[in-house]
C-alpha cells in the first residue's frame, strides 16, 4: 500500500512508516502540493493533507474530482476547521483534529483498506493491496502479472474467461499483455500451485478458463 502525505513539520511519515512493515506499507513525504500535482495520484491509496497548508483546500477538491481515492487531513490542534463546511462528504474526507487522532485515523483506515483488499477462500487468502498469495503460511511465488489473473479469475467465477477477456480486464488494471503471454502466466501459476498439491484453474475448451474457488483439487 502506498499512502502520499503533504506534511508542514509534522513529520507523521516517518512515525507511520516506523509503525508498518516496509514491504506491506509505504509512506511517501510530499513537500508540497504542486508537488502532488504532477503526479499520477492513482498510484496512492491513502492521501494525508496538512491543513495549515496553504490552499489545501483546493488539493482536496482537484483529488476529489480526479479520483476517488480517501483523504485524511488534520486540522489546527483543538480547533474546529472552517473548511469543514465546505467538505462535507464523509466518504472521502476524514477530519483530525490533533496529531494524535490523526495517526490514530490513519492506522484504522490502512487496516480498513488493507482488509477490503484480501480474498479469503479459507485456508488461501490474496492480499491485492500487498500482491501477496498465500497457501496457509507459505507466500507463492507470483508475479504481479500472475497475481492480477488470479484476481480476476477469482472475482469473476463461476465465470469462464477466454485470454482475450482477461486481456480486456487486465487493461482496466493499468497492465498492457496479449492472448498469448496470458497463457503463459497461467501455465506459470498452475506451476506454482503444483508446489501445493493444488490445480485451482480449470481449462474450459474453445472457452477459457474458471477459477474452481469450491472444487481446488489435490493432485
Amino acid at each position: 500500500m502506498r499512502i502520499a502525505s503533504i506534511e508542514n513539520e509534522n513529520g507523521v511519515s516517518g512515525l507511520i512508516n516506523s509503525h508498518f512493515d516496509k514491504n506491506e506499507v509505504v509512506v511517501e513525504k510530499i513537500e508540497s502540493i504542486d508537488e502532488l500535482l504532477f503526479m499520477d495520484c492513482s498510484i496512492f491509496d491513502l492521501i494525508l493533507v496538512d491543513m495549515t497548508h496553504n490552499r489545501c483546500l483546493q488539493f482536496i477538491q482537484y483529488i476529489k474530482q480526479k479520483t476517488n481515492i480517501p483523504v485524511i487531513y488534520l486540522t489546527e490542534r483543538y480547533k474546529k476547521n472552517p473548511y469543514e463546511q465546505e467538505l462535507e462528504d464523509k466518504d472521502f474526507v476524514i477530519h483530525s483534529y490533533t496529531r494524535e487522532e490523526f495517526i490514530d485515523q490513519v492506522f484504522k483506515k490502512v487496516d480498513e483498506i488493507t482488509k477490503a483488499h484480501v480474498v479469503n477462500l479459507g485456508e488461501y487468502t490474496l492480499d491485492e493491496a500487498n500482491g501477496v498469495f498465500k497457501i496457509g503460511n507459505k507466500i507463492l511465488d507470483l508475479t504481479k502479472s500472475e497475481l492480477e489473473i488470479c484476481s480476476i479469475l477469482i472475482h469473476n467465477m463461476p465465470n469462464i474467461l477466454s485470454k482475450e477477456a482477461i486481456v480486456v480486464e487486465m487493461e482496466k488494471r493499468g497492465r498492457n499483455t496479449t492472448p498469448r503471454s496470458v497463457r503463459e502466466h497461467i501455465r506459470k501459476i498452475r506451476q506454482e500451485f503444483k508446489k501445493a498439491s493444488l490445480e485451482p484453474i480449470d481449462t474450459i475448451t474453445a472457452k477459457g478458463y474458471r477459477w474452481t474457488l469450491d472444487s481446488l483439487k489435490t493432485l
